[in-house]
C-alpha cells in the first residue's frame, strides 16, 4: 500500500455537507459523480496532499444508506492507493483478511477498488483502490 488515498464520510446530505466542508477546509470540492452500481453520490475535496470523499445514499438499500441508518453520519472508510489492486487481494487473501469483493469494482473518481471486512480489519472498513489505466496511461 503506497499512502492513503482518501477518507470516507457518511452524510445524509451532499449539498449540506459540501456547505459545511467548504467553510471549513475553505475551499469548495472539486468533483461530485454518482456510482449507480453502489447506490452512492460522492463529492471530493482535496486538503493539502489529502482527499476527504462524501458519500451520500441514493437509494435505502445502498450500503451508505445501512450504515448511516445503523451508526449515523460520519467516517465510513479509509482508502489506501495501491498499484497493482489484484496482486494486493491475492496478498491480503493469503494474510487471512476476507475480501468483500474478490474482482475490483470501478469505483468513483476513475479508481478501480475493493473492500476489507471490517471484522478482519478491527472494526475499520478498508478500501483499496488503483488508478485506472488504458495502455499504461491514468484515464
Amino acid at each position: 500500500m503506497n499512502k492513503i488515498e482518501h477518507i470516507g464520510i457518511a452524510v445524509k446530505s451532499i449539498e449540506k455537507s459540501n456547505t459545511l466542508f467548504a467553510s471549513l477546509f475553505g475551499e469548495a470540492h472539486y468533483k461530485i459523480e454518482e456510482v449507480a452500481s453502489e447506490g452512492v453520490k460522492t463529492s471530493f475535496f482535496k486538503t493539502g496532499p489529502n482527499k476527504i470523499e462524501l458519500l451520500e445514499a441514493t437509494n435505502p438499500d445502498s450500503p451508505i444508506a445501512k450504515f448511516i441508518e445503523k451508526k449515523g453520519e460520519g467516517i465510513h472508510h479509509i482508502a489506501f492507493a495501491v498499484d497493482d489492486i489484484e496482486s494486493e487481494i491475492k496478498r491480503l487473501k493469503d494474510e487471512g483478511f476476507t475480501v468483500l469483493n474478490e474482482i475490483p469494482k470501478k469505483g468513483a473518481d476513475n479508481k478501480l477498488v475493493t473492500f476489507l471486512h471490517p471484522k478482519t480489519t478491527n472494526g475499520v472498513l478498508i478500501e483499496l483502490c488503483q488508478d485506472i489505466k488504458v495502455r499504461g496511461r491514468e484515464i
